[in-house]
């Protein structure tokens, strides 16, 4: 390892973590959610700092990017009519994120709990002459409460219910909840919607009770959900060096804001603030930042707080498909996510992407009795550097590890390893010093074989990369993995997934539920689009 510039690594200044964390993970700041106000206010902060150190805008003369996304939706416009008695969106009724944009007017049929079993054995639609065609009135909840939930689990989810109720000709579904045992599906209109063929609806408080008073009644509804328009913001500030190649340094700034559909915690509504997810990182690279300032380095050192990555790697996914960004300018590029929980006893850190370059091996510091080094050579992880790996770009990501408080409330930054945080700069520092000094690096895609990957799904998986951020009406494969389903079925880089099984496939919420009706040794049609043309694969999981 090269070590000509540094000869002392000064011991970062615990004092500017605390206080650049503590900014970043406050409640003031309200959890940083892309497209809020508060992600703006934490654009602003970290803006402030890059030019308190000195770094120059990179964006022109502008030191943050502006990209667009669609996220959440409002349902104002949605309308329920009941023998000419009207209920208000919001008050009444919300649509579930999965229900369908439509029209209806049919007559109601009350079918219980919309449940088919033969052990135990319960048929909600066994005694009905005319079902097709109407609106179904169903109970979220199992024949005997939570206390028998058990016994009808398999019949129980949302998503088999709708199924279900589709194959007996349901126009829509309305949901009831007379079970307080049972919690209300949740209130949360996001990219979700547009999953079902029907249009589907909670009723709550005036409305269940007006459905519980009556037996037949003709029915007008209207379900609009509009998909909500919003931007963000990359912030990125570099280090001039006078050389025409890049070390990007990453890290996203954004988190959760008050929870959503990614939260851990069922607690409702409540500030995330992210303190380790990723406060952490963004601190972590603007102390680099301090400590690069006034060094001689051959490279350009360039500064990114990516926004988004919560949302699907989104602010990385625009800048590199915005080619703003030469690809060719890059020499590699270091992310820092989730690195400010390092075990006091164990003092590990977690290194991505050790085989995406063929140097890295021999300039990545070893570690020493203050900090074990443990690498995975896949730079195929979830965060902000795989946008850059799939780009040919070379990749190393900092990583401390999950733990109990991740996407909770309680990630706060009194639960911060400051200590290890300074460890993980001082390591960093010298890497950057031994990126410095070598002529070029050349990348290597790590080909990961069957067995050799972490698989975190139980069911069935194609072994794929899929572009988190795609407007496409289907999913975009950014990458496939060797030897897995989806490469031995010929789903090609580029291909988009239009469909799986029965189950048509508009984004990637689509593909993860398609997945689940999947099923382990056993064969199944995918349509996917390539070159504007329609193909049919068969896929053995």
């Amino acid at each position: 390892m090269a070590c000509s510039s540094f000869k002392k690594i000064p011991q970062p200044k615990e004092d500017n973590l605390k206080i650049d964390l503590g900014v970043l993970a406050a409640d003031s700041l309200g959890g940083r959610e892309a497209g809020s106000i508060f992600e703006i206010k934490a654009r602003d902060f970290i803006v402030s700092e890059f030019k308190n150190i000195g770094l120059l805008p990179f964006f022109g003369n502008s030191f943050y990017q502006v990209f667009d996304f669609k996220d959440g939706a409002n349902f104002n416009s949605s309308s329920i009519t009941i023998n000419g008695k009207s209920f208000l969106p919001n008050s009444s009724f919300y649509p579930l994120s999965k229900s369908k944009n439509d029209s209806i007017s049919a007559k109601i049929v009350k079918v219980g709990y919309g449940i088919m079993s033969s052990k135990p054995s319960h048929n909600d639609y066994l005694n009905h002459a005319i079902l097709d065609g109407k609106i179904f009135i169903m109970e979220v909840s199992v024949p005997g409460g939570m206390a028998n939930y058990s016994s009808f689990s398999e019949y129980a989810d949302i998503d088999k219910k709708i199924e279900l109720a589709t194959k007996f000709g349901a126009k829509a579904v309305i949901f009831v909840n007379n079970d307080s045992s049972f919690n209300d599906p949740r209130k949360l209109i996001s990219n979700k919607n547009g999953k079902t063929s029907i249009p589907i609806i909670f009723a709550k408080d005036d409305l269940q009770t007006y459905l519980n008073s009556i037996d037949e009644a003709e029915v007008t509804l209207k379900v609009e959900i509009q998909k909500i328009d919003k931007q963000a913001y990359n912030i990125a500030g570099f280090i001039d060096n006078g050389s025409a190649k890049n070390i990007v340094i990453g890290a996203h700034y954004d988190h959760l804001g008050l929870g959503g559909e990614t939260s851990r915690c069922n607690c409702g509504p409540a500030i995330h603030n992210g303190a380790d997810d990723n406060a952490s990182g963004v601190a972590s690279i603007m102390e680099i930042a301090r400590e690069l300032k006034s060094k001689p380095l051959k490279y350009n050192i360039l500064f990114i707080a990516f926004s988004g990555e919560e949302k699907g790697l989104l602010g990385s996914s625009a800048l590199m498909n915005s080619k703003i960004l030469n690809k060719e300018n890059v020499l590699c590029m270091l992310n820092f996510d989730m690195v400010g929980r390092m075990d006091s006893l164990t003092n590990e850190l977690y290194i991505y992407g050790t085989a995406s370059a063929n140097e890295w091996d021999s300039i990545l510091p070893k570690g020493n009795s203050k900090l074990k080094i443990s690498k995975n050579p896949y730079g195929i992880a979830g965060s902000d550097q795989m946008s850059f790996y799939l780009d040919s770009i070379p990749v190393l990501f900092f990583f401390t590890g999950i733990h109990d408080d991740y996407h909770k409330p309680s990630d706060d930054a009194n639960k911060i390893n400051y200590d290890g945080l300074s460890k993980i700069i001082n390591y960093s520092l010298q890497l950057i010093n031994s990126i410095d000094s070598l002529k070029s690096i050349s990348f290597h895609a790590a080909n990961i074989k069957s067995g050799e990957s972490k698989n975190y799904r139980s069911g069935p998986t194609l072994g794929i990369v899929p572009d988190y951020g795609s407007a496409e009406d289907g999913l975009i494969v950014k990458a496939v993995v060797d030897d897995k389903p989806g490469s031995k079925a010929g789903i090609l880089k580029g291909d988009i997934i239009t469909k799986i099984g029965e189950k048509d496939v508009k984004d990637i919420y689509d593909y993860m539920d398609a997945l689940k009706e999947c099923k382990l040794d056993t064969k199944c049609n995918i349509l996917v689009k390539r070159n504007g043309k329609i193909m049919q694969l068969i896929v053995n999981f």
